[in-house]
């Protein structure tokens, strides 16, 4: 009875505190609540102590009375003590407890309950005093009993952070996520790597950049999503020898998060002579003094912009490359990039530079530099085969091979690869740096509804192509569009807005003369809604709680919180050599065996 004996004390010594802080109160009810606040030494205001409830108490129909209701209401306390009965004091506390211990149940030897010898009259007096004891003490008991109930769950939930990560939280939160990860801020100079593929994209690149040759700013944006290579495309270009001769300045800026017009500004200005803004923290002071070194040196100038995520309004970009404009020089280029399509149409007066995935030849070529360094590799036959296998798996993200690339190093072994290419571990949102925690990043950013739209979409299998009223409806089918608005209308809205994030891509198609398609149009191309590779590998990582896909008829663990279950199988459905699909027997038992539970 050591337990039960623990839990006696801890009783007892609550409620000899709750007496000596109600002190002579008229009513057992004010044991129960917490004077929180008083006016000219009268009570006015409690609050209950189990609920946190508040009661203005300033009379006694609204203190007492409706304080009594609230306990017999919502606690199951029934408060039978009248004033001056039985004054609060160390031996009424005793009682209670005395009652719980004169009966133990399976403490003896013999198994029979222990009982005490009364007279009647001690044994109504004990009844009479038992009654609110028995009360106190069983709302004690649901007290406690809370609190456990409370760790446990919190205890749960530390078990399900370190099984999924420190970001499992975000993906289920309402409100807008923490970020994965805290964001490393990049530079102008190459890390001593070769690049491969985007040849073309940088000559697209350096045309329009040497093509150009009138007077103010245009700004060319580079547009992708994490991971595609938007940095390396841009320091690939800013290093070229041709770029380097072409401008007299060459200014490389990491934009934050949070966008922050001092701060880029101080940064821009660090490629000019420090001497005259150092210390200065004054905006306008500061657009004074970019203003002068670009008017009165009348050199042209490259600006690279690198990773600007956040969608600032059009004023506050005027405002701050206003000081640029002022240039007298010719040719003048910004360099953006941007995870954000809107943000690259608000800026630019070039044509963006979209990023897409790279070929498998150039991945195996990436992959195979980042596993042993830059070179031939003279290797085993064996881990060429599995590592072609790895590349084409990556589905042409450039960081995802790096990822990969970082993970095959470790050992130079068949088994490792092998180890690696089965459970596919450069898909890890654990991975510091990796693509998959980048993505997650940009997911982060996300508002809750966006977020729920997007997971959704994981359950339909990769390269599926929306269109985009289907999509639309699939939406409002599931309750995913509330608002004051149209639903149809807000659909769409939505559907842009995954778009530049670039968490859907959009792919027109030439319509064919026997389209009957209407909606989906433009100009004569059909337009489709597909997720990029990498980005619908993503997708199946973040909605676990909810979604659920299953590759063929393999058995996996299932949450019992999953809503949608998608089983894609290419032969579960297969047409015999007359044409005819048989039943497939395999999958009607799984449906057989999950209606009978």
């Amino acid at each position: 009875m050591r337990g039960a004996e623990r839990v006696d004390e801890i009783s007892r010594g609550h409620v000899d505190t709750l007496n000596v802080s109600v002190g002579k109160l008229r009513s057992a009810v004010w044991e129960h609540f917490t004077i929180t606040e008083t006016v000219d030494g009268k009570r006015s205001k409690a609050k209950c102590k189990y609920c946190r409830k508040d009661f203005n108490c300033e009379t006694k129909t609204n203190g007492t009375s409706s304080m009594k209701k609230h306990l017999e209401k919502e606690h199951s306390v029934t408060c039978t003590k009248t004033p001056g009965a039985h004054p609060p004091n160390p031996s009424s506390t005793g009682d209670a407890t005395c009652n719980v211990r004169s009966v133990e149940v399976g403490s003896s030897s013999n198994g029979k309950r222990k009982r005490t010898n009364e007279d009647p009259t001690q044994t109504t007096a004990a009844n009479t005093h038992t009654q609110w004891d028995k009360a106190e003490f069983s709302s004690r008991i649901i007290k406690i009993t809370g609190q456990l109930q409370l760790q446990d769950i919190q205890g749960a939930f530390s078990k399900v952070l370190e099984a999924y990560g420190p970001s499992a939280n975000s993906s289920s939160s309402h409100h807008r996520p923490s970020t994965t990860s805290a964001q490393h801020p990049t530079t102008s100079s190459l890390v001593p790597m070769e690049v491969y593929g985007r040849v073309a994209e940088k000559n697209k690149m350096k045309k329009s950049i040497t093509e150009n040759q009138s007077n103010g700013v245009n700004v060319l944006p580079i547009v992708g999503i994490a991971g595609v290579g938007k940095t390396t495309l841009a320091q690939f270009v800013y290093n070229d020898p041709d770029m380097k001769s072409q401008f007299h300045h060459r200014i490389w800026v990491c934009v934050s998060r949070k966008f922050d017009e001092v701060k880029i500004t101080k940064e821009m200005l660090d490629f000019f002579p420090q001497e005259r803004h150092e210390g200065i923290s004054n905006f306008a002071k500061l657009q004074e003094i970019l203003k002068e070194h670009i008017k009165y040196q009348s050199k042209s100038f490259l600006l690279v912009l690198d990773d600007v995520s956040e969608n600032v309004d059009y004023h506050k970009w005027n405002k701050l490359l206003y000081p640029l404009t002022s240039s007298q020089a010719k040719g003048n280029i910004i360099l953006v990039t941007t995870r954000n399509l809107s943000v690259a149409q608000r800026l630019r007066t070039l044509e963006p530079i979209k990023l897409g995935a790279l070929e498998n030849d150039d991945m195996w070529l990436l992959l195979k530099s980042c596993a042993f360094g830059i070179g031939d590799y003279k290797g085993p036959g064996n881990l060429r085969t599995i590592g072609m296998q790895i590349a084409e798996k990556l589905k042409g993200s450039p960081l995802a091979a790096v990822t990969a690339g970082a993970l095959l190093r470790d050992h130079l072994s068949v088994d490792h690869w092998s180890n690696i290419l089965k459970k596919e571990k450069w898909k890890s949102l654990g991975l510091s740096g990796g693509f998959m925690p980048a993505l997650k990043l940009s997911y982060d950013e996300l508002p809750y509804h966006l977020q729920q739209c997007f997971s959704y979409c994981s359950i339909f299998p990769e390269k599926y192509r929306f269109l985009g009223k289907d999509l639309v409806y699939i939406w409002i089918s599931q309750g995913f569009l509330n608002h004051a608005k149209r639903l149809e209308e807000i659909g769409w809205e939505y559907l842009n807005n995954l778009v530049n994030l670039g968490f859907f891509q959009q792919i027109e198609e030439q319509q064919e003369e026997d389209e009957d398609e209407e909606e989906e149009f433009f100009l004569g191309s059909k337009i489709w809604y597909p997720m990029s590779g990498p980005m619908h590998d993503f997708a199946r990582m973040v909605p676990r709680t909810e979604c659920a896909t299953m590759d063929g008829l393999q058995c996996n663990n299932m949450l019992p919180t999953i809503r949608h279950l998608s089983i894609v199988t290419n032969s579960a459905y297969s047409k015999d050599q007359h044409g005819t699909i048989p039943r497939n027997i395999k999958f009607e038992g799984v449906n057989c065996r999950k209606h009978r539970h």
